[in-house]
């Protein structure tokens, strides 16, 4: 116990604090919760808490059986590094609801979260989880309350995995590297990147000398492609993320040449902010900003244009996939599903909302996103 301080309005704990209290075992003066718990008044507290436990013990009428469990729940509290004032609370206040059937045979408490979270589990585990209608019907009363608890609240988002994309691995060059040093980490970083495919050589394509503008056109579509990859959160209906990117994207929407690479890139942002489509604010856009940097540095400098031939070849085929899903559109005519509960509540999410899109354009874009390809292959993405 450290000794009392000069100032007889001072914390004699800290020496600090203004006093406020006083412990009515050793009469010492202190300022606050903290400084009781501290190792330098724990002797006294650590007493007190016991004392007035065994008082609460000798006060209550209950058979031995009860208050050698009421000991043994004391006796771990000592043992484990736990808020003391808090577990002492709800340990005399009943607050932890014991009576024995909550625990298991070891004597734990269990813990009724893991207990819902394992029920739930054996209820979807021969279920088709693509199949939200049987997925609602397994649901208690109060899961489907909570659920439909957090879509009023806009609360949804923090149950959903936020996306991690794939071209966040940067790996710094080192001055002096082992020859025989493993690239694991880089390897590993590579493998979680779409496919990248093959495309006709760049002689094949074209015989015209390639502009100038075509880095600065590159990084734009890149650009465009990074930001609504985030804003779907790495997944999406083909027709909506490519309606959403064209939204965007000067270049492949209307051809639009671009001189230098900030404007490119800008050009992205300043549509994100005018589109009727898209809700977002700066700071997403210093992350799209962020992540463009990072598709055009690469891995790595040996992988410099992994990412970008990895992000154009991603979104070839999301624009073919959006051609043939528009196709499928244009043919069939939808029957009205029957309504459940699952669909009353929360109907189908559609793309009807959306303008049609124009598939001879699309294919047009992905005659595009090959030139590019082919481009990269030949003459890299070095900027002037």
């Amino acid at each position: 116990m450290s000794e009392k301080s000069d100032d007889q309005n001072v914390c004699g704990i800290c020496d600090k604090n203004p006093r406020k209290y006083c412990c009515p075992r050793c009469s010492i003066f202190y300022c606050s919760l903290d400084c009781y718990k501290s190792e330098k008044h724990m002797e006294c507290s650590e007493s007190f808490y016991k004392d007035c436990v065994n008082d609460e013990l000798s006060s209550l009428t209950v058979n031995d059986e009860d208050k050698q469990k009421m000991l043994d729940i004391l006796k771990k509290m000592q043992n484990q590094d736990t808020n003391e004032p808090d577990y002492m609370n709800n340990f005399l206040e009943g607050s932890d609801g014991d009576n024995g059937d909550d625990d298991d045979d070891d004597g734990e408490i269990v813990d009724s979260d893991d207990e819902e979270a394992q029920d739930l589990e054996a209820r979807i585990k021969d279920l088709n989880l693509d199949d939200p209608e049987a997925l609602w019907n397994v649901l208690t009363t109060d899961e489907k309350n909570e659920f439909e608890a957090l879509l009023n609240q806009g609360d949804i988002e923090s149950v959903i995995p936020q996306w991690e994309p794939w071209w966040m691995f940067s790996k710094g060059e080192k001055l002096v590297q082992d020859i025989d040093e493993k690239n694991d980490e880089e390897e590993d970083a590579l493998r979680k990147c779409p496919h990248i495919m093959e495309v006709p050589q760049f002689s094949t394509l074209t015989s015209v000398t390639p502009s100038n503008a075509i880095r600065k056109n590159i990084a734009n579509v890149l650009a465009a492609y990074a930001f609504t990859m985030r804003y779907f959160n790495g997944e999406a209906d083909p027709i909506e993320i490519t309606t959403y990117l064209l939204n965007i994207c000067g270049n492949l929407d209307c051809n639009v040449n671009y001189d230098d690479l900030a404007t490119s890139v800008e050009a992205v942002a300043q549509k994100c902010l005018q589109s009727d489509l898209i809700e977002t604010d700066n700071a997403c856009l210093d992350v799209m900003r962020r992540d463009t940097f990072l598709i055009l540095q690469g891995p790595s400098e040996k992988n410099k244009l992994y990412y970008c031939k990895a992000a154009l070849s991603h979104l070839y085929k999301i624009l073919a996939d959006a051609v043939t899903e528009s196709k499928t559109l244009n043919r069939t005519n939808k029957v009205a599903k029957e309504k459940n509960e699952f669909s009353t509540k929360f109907p189908e999410h559609t793309t009807e909302h959306l303008p049609s899109l124009d598939t001879n354009k699309l294919k047009k874009c992905m005659k595009k996103i090959e030139y590019y390809l082919s481009f990269i292959d030949i003459h890299g993405m070095d900027f002037e």
